[in-house]
């Protein structure tokens, strides 16, 4: 997947990759257009074809990945913290 003429993989890449074989690929950020999770409707299809992207803890997603996604989710936290460490993060996507 995702792999340029010199054989390296990159994310946006991967991307669109994913979404040419009918992924639907949302990124996991916390940016003004992000919606939380609980109020994004999912695709409910057979092939349940959903890929997530997750970025790292200091930079996050890179915007030309999120500007690929077809949509952009978050979770909500409250208090002093705007997000959550990406590996916990990553265990309640996939649990939900």
């Amino acid at each position: 997947l995702g792999e340029d003429e010199e054989g390296v993989s990159t994310t946006l890449q991967t991307v669109l990759d994913l979404k040419s074989k009918g992924y639907k690929v949302f990124g996991v950020e916390t940016t003004e257009n992000a919606t939380s999770l609980w109020d994004t409707p999912m695709p409910h299809d057979d092939t349940g074809s959903i890929a997530y992207v997750f970025g790292n803890e200091l930079i996050g997603v890179d915007v030309q990945v999120l500007h690929e996604c077809d949509g952009i989710v978050c979770l909500p936290t409250y208090g002093i913290k705007n997000s959550l460490n990406v590996a916990t993060c990553v265990g309640i996507i996939v649990w939900d």
